[in-house]
């Protein structure tokens, strides 16, 4: 194809991209003025939203707001990463098909077979299921390496106390080789360097976030032995006793009558939003 007709086609696919993109802004803020103007969302807004139900010094939306947000910052991270692998793998399957071209590249195969076939297999592929499938599977085995390490104390020690560098050299490695385990035995690859060089670029985006997902959403066991046994276990000081204990008695004297209120509350709200839309 002559370069000015690339060019003339990649102008039309950017026009249909761009008015498909305006097509779709357009939709979502009709949806969003439908379901703002909605008379069930305006008595949700008006007359059943208790300011107290949502109250910031309440632990438990505390830590759901905290969820909540951390969740989405995985998936825009999650996603970003995951285009960036998709967009580096599919170039490298270009400069591949352009390297078996030369002499070089046959030469390759004859001396790296495993290698080659590795990478062959990887180019058969659908990329774009590839590359979210390597992201996500990076990022779930990071996060649950980090969470186990988070509440067995391992990383207070292990982790937090390593710069940068350290984190890359001491982690960045095994954690690949955990998620080049996973994918080669899922893919079937033969060759495990290659593998890993595959994974890495996902692994070591991903890794540090999700260990600081781990410290914001995972308890220590010491925490929870600390709360749920106060002096009895040997593992902890007499003087901290006290503040746990009291930490013990709002767990139990405050939140748990919480719900319960806060269920017949919503329940009775509930009724009343029924009634008021069969009104209407």
């Amino acid at each position: 194809m002559p370069i000015h007709k690339s060019f003339r086609f990649l102008k039309i696919k950017f026009h249909l991209i761009k008015e498909y993109y305006l097509l779709f802004i357009d939709f979502l803020s009709s949806v969003h003025e439908s379901l703002t103007d909605h008379p069930a969302v305006i008595f949700l807004t008006n007359r059943v939203l208790s300011k107290r139900i949502f109250s910031r010094k309440n632990p438990v939306f505390n830590y759901v707001n905290k969820f909540i947000s951390t969740l989405i910052e995985a998936a825009l991270l999650i996603t970003a990463t995951g285009v960036l692998c998709f967009i580096i793998y599919y170039t490298f399957d270009m400069f591949w098909y352009l390297y078996m071209s030369t002499p070089m590249g046959k030469k390759f195969i004859s001396l790296y077979p495993e290698q080659a076939t590795t990478i062959f297999e990887l180019s058969d592929l659908n990329l774009v299921y590839f590359s979210s499938k390597v992201t996500l599977s990076a990022f779930i085995i990071c996060f649950t390496i980090g969470a186990f390490g988070r509440f067995s104390h391992i990383c207070h020690y292990l982790y937090l106390s390593q710069g940068l560098f350290g984190k890359l050299l001491y982690w960045g490695i095994p954690l690949t080789g955990a998620v080049a385990y996973y994918i080669k035995y899922e893919y079937g690859f033969s060759d495990w360097k290659t593998t890993g060089f595959i994974v890495m670029i996902p692994t070591y985006l991903l890794f540090i976030s999700c260990f600081k997902y781990s410290q914001k959403l995972i308890p220590e066991a010491g925490d929870m032995l600390k709360i749920f046994h106060g002096d009895e276990s040997p593992l902890f000081k007499k003087t901290n006793y006290q503040s746990f204990q009291k930490f013990r008695n709002k767990l139990v004297g405050n939140i748990i009558p919480w719900v319960k209120r806060s269920y017949r509350k919503t329940f009775q709200k509930i009724n009343d939003l029924a009634q008021y839309l069969i009104k209407k």
